[in-house]
């Protein structure tokens, strides 16, 4: 094995640089030539920015281990974790399984009237505006209806969830505020005094909490059945919030794309999985090793905390030919690594599938373009990809 990676200036490959947010492409292309697996000097960290080595490292949970933290910043001597991606097996197992039930195919299924009928009020309120920022108006309002249907959590409003589930992975991030950290812990104040207690009879929420899930696996004493329900809760709302909005400013610069959909609205759900490749919702996932371990011929030493970079991936020639052009036909387009692999496979991500699916669909049905009435904002950001504002203008159908 070769533990030699290509030489660079110190900061060249930071990931987290103001330019490399707004438009990383320029940069994960650059990574991409470089070599499997780089070593981030002044950050010291491991970049995997390729497809195959990523989903290598993703699947490998013996080596590349996700409980010493799945973020930027260790867990290690941190006073929470969130269960369901800072755990290995066989904790992790455990409480994958007690979860696991109710995102079945069948189970999820049984949301799907309510989704759609969010879905029809959402456009419908947008259209009737005309001129909206499409991210409050159209992007988050879904998963906020969404985590309520499947949870029974139902927050003090939209933009405070918005703000919560932002600041979940803002506070792990290398500029974290203390503000996130206390946007973090108002969130799981407000669930502990108000969200669980005013829970609905019958609910997700009410299984984990007094169940411990399906199969009472979640341990009863300390905070992981809180944790467990946050997890889903949170994590739900941002990255779904970001699919949306990515996917409305990728159809608005590529409008023949938009005619397709219009035309063929049964190309929507490979849409969605074409969008989640094209601009991946988590630019990047971490791991850390125990020991020695190697990627693509690189050796890893132990205690390296690896970066898998998952919006670099998803824009690699040797899985996706032509990569940087948006196709909604791409035969191959469920490939992607955006919603995990393996044994952390997102929980959610049949949810935010039905989600997606259900608000493309009744925009191709209401909605003949979108105009741009101002310049986007992207977030400031360094795990999400999303928008804080998309001024937008609906042309009705």
């Amino acid at each position: 094995m070769s533990n030699v990676a290509a030489s660079l200036r110190p900061g060249d490959l930071d990931l987290y640089r103001p330019e490399a947010l707004h438009d990383p492409y320029p940069l994960y292309a650059e990574l991409r030539g470089r070599g499997p697996a780089l070593h981030e000097p002044e950050r010291d960290i491991w970049l995997v920015p390729g497809y195959a080595e990523a989903a290598a490292v993703l699947r490998n949970h013996r080596e590349f281990v996700s409980g010493d933290g799945a973020t930027y910043e260790s867990a290690l001597g941190r006073a929470e974790r969130y269960p369901l991606i800072e755990t290995d097996p066989p904790e992790h197992t455990r409480i994958r399984r007690a979860v696991q039930p109710p995102f079945a195919r069948a189970e999820i299924e049984q949301l799907r009237p309510g989704i759609e009928s969010a879905a029809t009020a959402i456009v419908e309120q947008a259209l009737a505006l005309g001129e909206v920022d499409a991210v409050p108006s159209l992007a988050q309002p879904m998963p906020d209806r969404a985590m309520a249907l499947l949870t029974g959590l139902v927050p003090p409003s939209c933009a405070k969830l918005v703000d919560w589930s932002d600041a979940v992975v803002r506070a792990q991030e290398p500029a974290a505020d203390p503000l996130h950290t206390e946007l973090l812990l108002e969130a799981l104040t407000w669930l502990g005094q108000d969200g669980i207690p005013g829970l609905p009879a019958h609910c997700l929420g009410r299984l984990i909490m007094e169940s411990g899930g399906t199969t009472g696996g979640l341990a009863a004493d300390g905070p992981e059945r809180l944790m467990t329900l946050a997890s889903i809760w949170l994590a739900g709302v941002d990255s779904t919030g970001a699919l949306l909005g990515n996917a409305i400013d990728a159809l608005i610069e590529q409008p023949e794309q938009w005619e397709l959909l219009r035309a063929r609205p049964d190309l929507v759900p490979n849409a969605v999985e074409e969008l989640l490749r094209f601009e991946a919702p988590f630019r990047v996932f971490y791991r850390r090793t125990r020991a020695e371990a190697e990627i693509g011929g690189v050796t890893i030493p132990a205690g390296a905390t690896v970066c898998a970079v998952l919006g670099s991936t998803g824009r690699d020639p040797r899985q996706f030919p032509d990569p940087d052009r948006l196709d909604v036909t791409r035969e191959n387009a469920r490939t992607h690594l955006a919603l995990g692999t393996s044994i952390h496979l997102c929980l959610g991500a049949p949810l935010a599938r039905m989600e997606a699916t259900s608000m493309l669909t009744e925009l191709t049905r209401r909605v003949a373009r979108f105009e741009r009435t101002g310049d986007p904002v992207r977030s400031p950001s360094g795990t999400m990809r999303k928008f804080d504002a998309l001024p937008v203008r609906l042309v009705g159908a």
